[in-house]
C-alpha cells in the first residue's frame, strides 16, 4: 500500500474488527466476565454500533483503492440486506417481527458507517480538485 492512510485504515479495519469480535460473545454471555451493570450497558450498546467503525474503515478504503464499481459492492449488498430486513419487518406477524427487527437494528450501524465512508470520500475528492478550500 502506498499510503500512509491507507494503511492506517487497514489496521483500523483489523482492530476495529477484532475488538468487535472479542466484544459480541461478551455481550451475549458467551463468555461471562462477571461485568457491572454499568459496563454490561456500555457493552451492549457498543455491541448494536460499533460495527460501523470497520464498515466506515472498509468502505473508505475500497473507495481510495479499487474502482467505483468494485467499492460499491460492500454498499449495495449492507442497503440490499436492510431494505430485505425492513420488508421482512413490516409483513411478519408474531415472534418474527421480533426476529427481523433485531436483523434490521443490526444491519443499521453498517449502513450508516458504509454512507459516511461515501460522504468523506466526496468531501476529500472535492478538496482535492479545489472546490473546497481549508481555512
Amino acid at each position: 500500500m502506498k499510503g500512509r492512510t491507507d494503511q492506517m485504515l487497514l489496521a483500523g479495519f483489523l482492530l476495529s474488527l477484532a475488538f468487535y469480535i472479542f466484544l459480541l460473545p461478551h455481550y451475549l454471555e458467551g463468555i461471562p466476565l462477571g461485568w457491572p451493570d454499568w459496563l454490561f450497558t456500555i457493552c451492549a450498546w457498543l455491541a448494536v454500533g460499533f460495527h460501523a467503525v470497520p464498515a466506515f474503515c472498509l468502505q473508505l478504503l475500497l473507495c481510495r483503492r479499487a474502482r467505483r464499481w468494485i467499492a460499491a459492492i460492500p454498499a449495495l449488498v449492507i442497503t440490499g440486506a436492510a431494505l430485505w430486513f425492513a420488508y421482512g419487518f413490516c409483513t411478519a406477524t408474531g415472534w418474527d417481527t421480533l426476529g427481523w427487527g433485531i436483523f434490521l437494528v443490526l444491519s443499521a450501524a453498517p449502513a450508516v458507517g458504509c454512507a459516511l465512508a461515501w460522504a468523506v470520500y466526496g468531501l476529500w475528492r472535492l478538496y482535492q480538485r479545489g472546490d473546497i478550500h481549508a481555512p
